[in-house]
């Protein structure tokens, strides 16, 4: 069953969308162009909506409410971060096509705007110029995001040296 359906008031959603980095540098009428491409789905607070080990199919950005993100394995869990409105996630497991690392679960009532898998591959289909800024976008996003995991990792193998 797909718990998603087309975005209709679009104009409503720009001043959030237009903050997100993956389209910066875009026109408006390129911005359009993907905007018209996104679903959106409702999530009840404490739903799933994808767990560690399921296939990627979305970019997920957050309309209403807010997302936990969670990474477990070997009987360790850890919250890694909470998304809230105009936060973008899915983005790394889609472009990797690999499955998710992570589980996400709606810490509150939340509404989800997403770009599907299928939608960037029309995209790549129809407008090739507009396909290759967005993918620029998004690696730039991830280098970003393997920066402050370093960052990260960095900080506590220095908690641990201090010890």
């Amino acid at each position: 069953m797909n718990r998603y359906h087309p975005l209709q008031e679009i104009d409503a959603v720009v001043p959030i969308l237009s903050k997100i980095s993956i389209w910066g540098g875009l026109t408006d009428e390129q911005q359009a162009g993907i905007y018209r491409r996104l679903e959106v789905g409702v999530f009840e607070k404490g739903d799933v909506i994808f767990s560690k080990g399921d296939e990627p199919l979305f970019i997920y950005v957050v309309k209403n409410g807010a997302v936990e993100i969670t990474a477990s394995g070997e009987g360790v869990s850890l919250r890694k971060e909470t998304i809230d409105v105009g936060g973008c996630f899915g983005v790394i497991a889609l472009m990797a096509v690999q499955r998710y690392a992570a589980t996400a679960t709606a810490a509150e009532d939340a509404e989800l705007m997403v770009l599907s898998r299928q939608a960037l591959l029309d995209l790549y289909h129809e407008d090739t110029r507009l396909f290759a800024l967005l993918m620029m976008n998004i690696a730039r996003e991830i280098a970003r995001k393997l920066t402050a995991t370093d960052v990260v990792l960095l900080e506590c193998v220095h908690e641990l040296e201090e010890k």
